[in-house]
């Protein structure tokens, strides 16, 4: 049997994955956990984001991100690299989530955002 490259007690034996935005520019993050919860609310967006994700190599398909994010005013949040799916356009102080699942070479977006407040 091959060992893993990064042992962890992954998502639902464990707890999982946040991961904080910054306001502005490229958001990216390595994936290890089969979920993770990209914030980008706790920091509102001050300017268009870009979300780029990278797969770890432990990493199986149907492992899943969740990503909320809130803004100023109309800042958007564009899918980057390893990232396949639709600009979320922000209202001013309102939160959006969408989801991603990972298909063995990038996280697709599995449907619209919606605004949750």
């Amino acid at each position: 049997m091959e060992e893993l490259q990064n042992p962890i007690v992954k998502w639902p034996f464990g707890a999982a994955t946040i991961l904080l935005m910054t306001a502005v520019g490229a958001q990216a993050f390595d994936i290890v956990n089969n979920l993770t919860i990209v914030d980008g609310s706790s920091v509102v967006a001050t300017d268009n984001r870009t979300l780029d994700l990278t797969a770890d190599p432990d990493l199986t398909p149907g492992a899943r991100v969740i990503v909320k994010t809130t803004s100023t005013a109309t800042e958007k949040l564009n899918p980057g690299t390893g990232v396949k799916g639709e600009s979320i356009t922000g209202v001013a102080g309102k939160t959006f989530v969408t989801e991603y699942v990972y298909d063995g070479t990038g996280f697709i977006q599995t449907g619209k955002s919606i605004q949750i407040d």
